[in-house]
């Protein structure tokens, strides 16, 4: 069967269709400000000027708990029979998948919400009628299945089918929340040295290029004279750093290297021994003992500890209320002049490595032994086989 010609008018028709589905296609997707794996609906012209935004993220989650915990609040949860801890959950997720500058474009499906704020969908659906109703959120568009260019529209933006939209929300804050409820107390940042010593060069700074102020008494004590920085010239820190002396004198030696590694190994494989303090108690215990920490690793100490209790009948502790005593005493108890585990081990592996290579170098002897026999055979068989026909050429 022949397929039926189409005619040149229709083939010109279609072609205007498409290049005009591909063309509003790509002023959807451009004039509606898509962002993230999902396609949202379009919001009407003016929608957004109606619609006030948010003050901050911050602010808006303490407006919103400051509303909740009110009269007015805690009615409307008891009127939609959820609680105001449950609303909250999902204000702060609201809050953050929302643009951080205005609070709007939250396009994430109830189920998304529900999932992160630990609660169910209808709870997602009442918490958003009581944040409507208090007049933080506002539903800009509502979701819905998506037409066939909305659709096209959608693949083209993520890549993926898309039958669906959820709904646009928009986070606000009203005047009236926004003149009522008071912003949240930040605790005042303390200055840090770096900022104080830089004030403090700039005040000497000042005070000796002005010594003296335009409007103010020269014998006054706020009329430049650096009071503050002299003494800090003057002081005997500042005199030892000029006379190139140390102002930060080491109290102690630091502990070796190989010392510190072996008590924190003694504490990985022991935990009832762990202080409650700095580890450097355990630390002197070990060097108060005697124990060579060049030998003796963490792993060792514990070893030789718990094959001590074993030889004598004992068992750990559950609980060792001071566990720096209780480990000097245990090695107090204990020789440590023998060989250590790892030595033994490492000698262990010494004597078996020179017995392999022994034993490797006896069977290479014996394949070449072996091999020069083969090949000798193989030589005086080749010679036997080719003086065989000669035999005849030779005279009798």
């Amino acid at each position: 069967m022949r397929p039926t010609p189409v005619s040149d008018d229709k083939w010109e028709h279609a072609v205007q269709q498409a290049t005009e589905n591909v063309t509003h296609i790509e002023t959807l997707n451009r004039t509606s400000n898509q962002r993230g794996n999902s396609w949202s609906l379009p919001i009407p012209d003016g929608t957004y000027s109606r619609t006030p935004t948010w003050t901050s993220r911050t602010h808006w989650q303490h407006q919103v708990r400051t509303l909740l915990n009110s009269p007015t609040g805690t009615k409307l949860c008891t009127n939609h029979t959820t609680s105001t801890e449950a609303v909250y959950a999902v204000a702060v997720i609201h809050a953050s998948l929302a643009e951080s500058a205005t609070g709007r474009s939250v396009t994430a499906s109830r189920e998304t919400i529900a999932r992160r704020a630990g609660v169910s969908t209808s709870t997602v659906k009442r918490a958003r009628r009581v944040l409507t109703a208090l007049g933080v959120a506002v539903e800009l568009v509502r979701g819905r299945y998506l037409s066939r260019l909305e659709a096209m529209a959608a693949e083209s933006h993520h890549g993926h089918r898309q039958f669906r939209a959820a709904s646009t929300w928009a986070l606000t804050t009203p005047r009236p929340v926004a003149t009522t409820v008071t912003p949240p107390f930040t605790k005042p940042r303390k200055p840090s040295r770096a900022t104080l010593r830089t004030n403090a060069y700039r005040f000497r700074i000042t005070a000796r290029n002005h010594p003296q102020s335009g409007h103010r008494d020269p014998l006054s004590p706020s009329g430049g004279f650096a009071l503050k920085a002299l003494a800090f010239k003057i002081s005997p820190t500042r005199t030892q750093a000029r006379a190139g002396k140390t102002t930060h004198q080491p109290i102690t030696t630091p502990r070796p290297i190989h010392l510190q590694r072996a008590a924190a190994e003694l504490i990985a494989h022991a935990p009832a021994l762990k202080p409650a303090g700095h580890i450097g108690t355990i630390c002197d215990r070990l060097q108060q003992s005697g124990i060579d920490t060049t030998r003796w690793a963490g792993r060792d100490i514990a070893r030789q500890l718990t094959t001590d209790t074993q030889q004598r009948g004992w068992t750990w502790p559950n609980y060792i209320p001071r566990p720096s005593a209780f480990l000097h005493w245990r090695l107090t108890h204990i020789d440590w002049a023998p060989t250590t585990p790892t030595e033994r081990n490492d000698e262990h592996n010494r004597t078996r490595r020179a017995d392999q290579l022994t034993r490797h170098a006896e069977l290479r002897a014996r394949d070449e032994r072996a091999a020069s026999e083969a090949t000798r055979t193989e030589a005086v068989r080749t010679f036997r086989s080719a003086s065989t026909p000669m035999a005849g050429l030779l005279p009798a």
